[in-house]
């Protein structure tokens, strides 16, 4: 760290990394820990980026992630609205508010399922399957910008080293 005389008082500069900016020693042996920052860091610099983009659109990112599941997984028949908030990892309360907000735009439909009244299927709508094909071109090349700030054998590697941990029962 650099020190600056400022007014008489001395005020330390941070070094430009976002680890020191947090208050992570790095090359100290605490990899534990630049690891889960790292990964924190990463994922917010994405998100505000994405938030970004997204808002042009009326969407946030948890917009986004439902409208894709729904179109992708859910296809013709629908998803149910409990295993939409598992695989999005989201509190039953917060995958209903998504679901209205995003039935209130006319992007996705929510019915009941004919065998079982208590379960919802949801499913997209043309209009909302429209937005995504609108909205992914240049969201795909973002998270290709993203990635490309390594090499492709850095991306294949960092790939796996990520699917080896979240495919360890302790993840």
């Amino acid at each position: 760290m650099q020190i600056i005389e400022r007014t008489g008082m001395k005020t330390r500069q941070m070094a430009n990394s976002p680890f020191k900016q947090i208050g992570i020693e790095t090359g100290k042996g605490k990899y534990h820990e630049e690891i889960v920052y790292g990964i924190g860091l990463v994922y917010i610099s994405m998100i505000h980026r994405i938030s970004a983009y997204l808002k042009d659109y009326d969407l946030t990112p948890t917009d986004l992630n439902v409208l894709m599941l729904v179109k992708h997984q859910g296809k013709d028949h629908g998803i149910s609205q409990v295993d939409l908030g598992q695989k999005l990892m989201v509190t039953a309360h917060n995958m209903t508010r998504a679901i209205q907000r995003l039935e209130k735009k006319g992007l996705l439909k929510r019915v009941s399922y004919k065998k079982d009244a208590r379960v919802n299927l949801v499913s997209i709508s043309p209009k909302g399957s429209k937005l995504l094909d609108d909205v992914w071109p240049e969201y795909n090349q973002m998270m290709r910008d993203f990635a490309n700030a390594l090499s492709v054998d850095e991306q294949k590697a960092l790939a796996g080293l990520l699917q080896k941990w979240l495919n360890n029962k302790g993840a």
